[in-house]
């Protein structure tokens, strides 16, 4: 994997963290002992990539304090307050060329996440059913990429499952990316990068590979935090130690 930039985009407010949430980064919080973004920095290397870029916003400082000192580039989203996630994924790609991975910061996964993901192919990754509340549904025709939304009922049809938040992009759809990022943006400047990715899906050919029951949690509430430590993060460690075995 070593062809791909990785992209965390980790600007946002964390307003439903609440309290916890004015001061810490979402890609910030604690797990395991050690915060999400520098284990997910920590997997992405493991697996072979080394350029990886965080899109600050929130906090940015924090950041910059968290990785000082190492290869990680530190992109600032100036107007992360007044704008969604979309202007934060076009402030990183306008930074690097393609092919990229693009992970939200406020992720925790199994390694095993990122297998099968190549430079060569446009992927979405998508998981079956969490029950981790507020889930975001895929949905797809001839296996490629046609909505996302957290309306179950968006479409007619079933999901094909739950977004990740992990996705591959090749070194074409990067650069078509950049253009749809921003007539996206013309026209919903609070737009989210969701809404890129789906509008990208009318151009080029996004494949949804399907990953199962595979351990992973996003952290958007306290809630979902204290599930994802009692409930996820456990078989996350396990699946680190069988995808690790013998590296250590």
């Amino acid at each position: 994997m070593s062809e791909f930039t990785a992209l965390i985009l980790a600007a946002g407010l964390g307003l439903r963290m609440g309290p916890r949430g004015k001061l810490v980064p979402k890609g910030l919080i604690e797990m395991g002992g050690r915060a999400l973004v520098p284990q997910s920095v920590d997997t992405l290397r493991r697996a072979g990539v080394t350029r990886i870029a965080v899109v600050t916003g929130h906090l940015a400082e924090q950041y910059q304090e968290v990785f000082a000192g190492t290869d990680i580039q530190i992109i600032h989203n100036p107007d992360y307050a007044t704008t969604g996630s979309l202007r934060t994924l076009a402030t990183g790609l306008a930074a690097c060329a393609g092919p990229v991975l693009i992970l939200e910061s406020d992720l925790v996964y199994a390694p095993q996440v990122l297998t099968g993901l190549e430079p060569s192919r446009n992927s979405f990754t998508v998981s079956g059913p969490t029950q981790a509340g507020d889930e975001v549904y895929t949905w797809v025709r001839d296996d490629r990429l046609i909505e996302i939304s957290k309306d179950r009922n968006a479409r007619p049809e079933p999901p094909l499952g739950e977004m990740i938040g992990i996705t591959a992009l090749t070194a074409a759809a990067t650069s078509t990316m950049q253009g749809v990022a921003q007539r996206v943006l013309a026209e919903a400047p609070e737009a989210h990068y969701e809404q890129g990715l789906v509008a990208l899906a009318q151009e080029v050919e996004i494949a949804c590979p399907f990953l199962g029951d595979i351990a992973w949690a996003e952290v958007d509430d306290e809630q979902m935090l204290a599930r994802a430590r009692a409930e996820v993060y456990p078989a996350i460690e396990a699946a680190r130690r069988a995808a690790w075995k013998g590296i250590e």
